[in-house]
């Protein structure tokens, strides 16, 4: 083979080689360019998404639990609480005898015991120490009404009453115990930083969220507006 030969060979071969290397590093520059145009495109839809999508933080309440829901029991003379006769939370029957008392007769001057009566069906709950003087219709204890429906009534403190409506999904909290529900109805004007409200409890739920005097907590699932009408808004 001629020298020329040989060297129109290299010659192409390098040529070659030239042309590789510069189709490689122009194809680099646009798989980095579809990358970022990708990535891009991704942020693009995600903050779309985030400034679009109503905002849901939960709010909590503090919550009583409302007397309407009680039937007291009570005497119409004083008398001394010798017993409670059931547990707290105890299924009772209309007539059943459920506190044992000592009452004082004044014509005879003697101490006589006696039981105390449920006047309906429902759920017992003690409201006095057993020992104590009791004047007369001062309640010794509190029968939970039945109520088929599971509508309870409720006194939300210090809440903002533009905040609540029916139809609202919430969730009832005393302790370890929970119980969710709907609200059902607002009952009446907000009065004394109070708001009454009727939630319909979704069985099965703990008696314990409905205890006489105890202090529970309410969340409410709050959805707020989007990015765009705040922004609109302020």
């Amino acid at each position: 083979m001629s020298y020329l030969k040989l060297f129109r060979k290299e010659a192409l071969k390098h040529q070659y080689q030239s042309q590789e290397f510069g189709d490689s590093v122009i194809e680099q520059p646009l798989a980095l360019n579809r990358s970022l145009v990708i990535l891009v495109a991704a942020l693009g839809l995600f903050f779309a998404l985030v400034i679009s999508y109503p905002l849901v933080s939960t709010q909590k309440y503090e919550l009583t639990v409302h007397d309407s829901n009680y039937l007291p029991l009570v005497s119409p003379i004083p008398l001394t609480l010798d017993r409670h006769l059931l547990l707290d939370g105890s299924a009772v029957n209309a007539k059943q005898a459920v506190s044992q008392v000592r009452i004082f007769k004044a014509d005879s001057r003697v101490e006589e015991i006696d039981v105390l009566l449920s006047p309906e069906a429902g759920y017992y709950f003690a409201n006095i120490t057993a020992g104590t003087a009791v004047p007369a219709f001062q309640p010794l204890a509190k029968i939970l009404r039945h109520n088929p429906e599971n509508i309870y009534f409720f006194w939300l403190i210090e809440a903002d009453p533009q905040r609540f409506k029916p139809g609202q999904t919430v969730v009832l909290q005393a302790g370890t115990k929970r119980a969710s529900g709907m609200i059902h109805s607002i009952i009446g004007p907000y009065q004394n930083n109070r708001l009454n409200i009727g939630i319909r409890l979704a069985p099965p739920y703990d008696l314990a969220i409905l205890t006489p005097n105890v202090t529970a907590e309410l969340e409410l699932s709050v959805r707020r507006d989007n990015f765009f009408k705040l922004l609109s808004q302020s």
